[in-house]
């Protein structure tokens, strides 16, 4: 690892921001989750259709909360393994993460994805919403590369995983940073989704993610790392 490398990530105040932004993230994304589920059993036609499996006035936007709840689960659980230096086990969270930022860009950029996630069956699932099959729907966005490298490091047990077991603080804070940059790609995908559907009251919520992820990537010098090659 590159000396400057190294400094740069356990920078201590750098790694007290990366860790709260996290946290702070992982809250967010709960609260809008939660509000979700809600706007989602109340409104919308699907029950009054009877399309829905579940009851749910709109099946869409419940699959959209599951999801950035999901999210929230693994963003902090993640959080906390990465800064008690339990940097494989956080490794495998990060893995879903990646997925997860697959599905909030299928939920933003394709119509009805959301809701036909949420009815799928397994089989479906497989046929629509497997990792190789929104990356190519993806047209080049998400790199099969990026993704073999985490399930190598975490996805699954490999001995390339080695290196995430020497208890160095450094590679925590890497991958923390990795972390926090599918974070935020997720929330702009899940923003997007909610000004394309009208759910407006989301805006309350953006001002302040915006500006904390500002601070991050003006002080945190990883996120100029390219990506592996």
């Amino acid at each position: 690892m590159k000396v400057w490398v190294s400094a740069a990530a356990i920078d201590p105040s750098v790694v007290e921001l990366r860790s709260s932004l996290a946290l702070f993230a992982s809250k967010r994304f709960k609260k809008v989750g939660d509000t979700l589920h809600v706007v989602g059993y109340i409104a919308g036609t699907d029950r009054k259709t009877g399309v829905s499996p579940f009851g749910y006035g709109s099946d869409e936007t419940v699959a959209v909360s599951m999801l950035l709840r999901i999210a929230s689960e693994l963003t902090g659980a993640s959080a906390e393994l990465f800064t008690t230096s339990r940097c494989y086990a956080a490794s495998a969270l990060l893995r879903q993460m990646v997925e997860v930022e697959y599905l909030a860009w299928a939920f933003e950029s394709r119509d009805k994805d959301a809701e036909q996630w949420i009815r799928s069956n397994d089989e479906e699932r497989q046929d629509f919403f497997r990792p190789a099959k929104l990356r190519k729907a993806s047209q080049g966005r998400f790199r099969g590369k990026d993704y073999g490298y985490h399930c190598d490091r975490g996805g699954h047990p490999t001995p390339r995983a080695s290196i995430l077991l020497t208890g160095d603080p450094a590679n925590s804070q890497l991958l923390l940073s990795d972390l926090l940059g599918h974070v935020g790609r997720i929330w702009n995908h899940i923003v997007g989704w909610a000004i394309e559907h009208e759910e407006n009251w989301i805006s309350e919520y953006t001002e302040e993610m915006a500006s904390k992820f500002e601070e991050w990537k003006a002080r945190d010098l990883l996120v100029k790392l390219p990506p592996p090659p």
